[in-house]
């Protein structure tokens, strides 16, 4: 079996290069979300378990666990997403060593 030629080895890395800037790159406001939706649900988990309840019910007070429980309802779908883009990444990044 013969050896790739120079110019087959610069398209390969050329179009893995592309691949990863069109398809990884754009994507990584992944992990921004996962990260502030994770905070938002942590700050409110310990909120509701340190401070318990408070005497009155407030519109604010509403509105705040409605938000955390919707970055409950986030964190599992964006960690799966963020797991993918990771092992994709780390996929491009190993073919584009060889």
């Amino acid at each position: 079996m013969q050896k790739p030629s120079d110019q087959w080895k610069k398209l390969r890395r050329a179009s893995l290069e592309r691949a990863r800037r069109n398809m990884i790159e754009p994507l990584e406001v992944v992990h921004l979300a996962l990260l502030g939706a994770s905070a938002l649900y942590l700050a409110g988990f310990l909120r509701l378990n340190l401070f318990g309840k408070t005497g009155e019910f407030s519109l604010a007070s509403g509105a705040f666990v409605l938000l955390v429980a919707a970055a409950g309802l986030l964190v599992p779908v964006l960690t799966g997403s963020a797991f993918t883009l990771h092992f994709t990444d780390r996929r491009l990044g190993k073919l584009l060593r060889e």
